[in-house]
């Protein structure tokens, strides 16, 4: 873990090395160097933006999904309580025997 964490955090800063070279070195402009690299900034939250979107939406699709499967699983698996009993038929001395020998 701590390998991986290593690498991720050298890999970020020989990217940032990178592009602050890039920027030293290049013909442009100051200005116009941090404009672009604003204009990359802006680019980059608006996708990053559109992405988390899309990956919320996605996984309220798939928990929906989830749930629902799970609710017709269960609703499945029990038997209606209503349908199971509708044709017994008890006296009324049966019920009230019933009803006084378990409470």
């Amino acid at each position: 873990m701590k390998r991986g964490i290593g690498t991720l955090l050298f890999g970020a800063a020989a990217f940032t090395g990178g592009i602050v070279a890039g920027l030293f070195l290049t013909p442009k402009s100051r200005k116009e160097n941090l404009r672009w690299v604003k204009d990359q900034t802006n680019e980059t939250k608006e996708w990053l933006e559109s992405q988390s979107r899309k990956i919320k939406e996605d996984s309220e699709k798939r928990i929906d999904r989830f749930s629902k499967g799970i609710k017709k699983s269960l609703k499945d698996s029990l038997p209606d309580l209503y349908e199971a009993t509708e044709d017994l038929d008890f006296t009324e001395e049966e019920e009230i025997e019933e009803i006084t020998k378990n409470g």
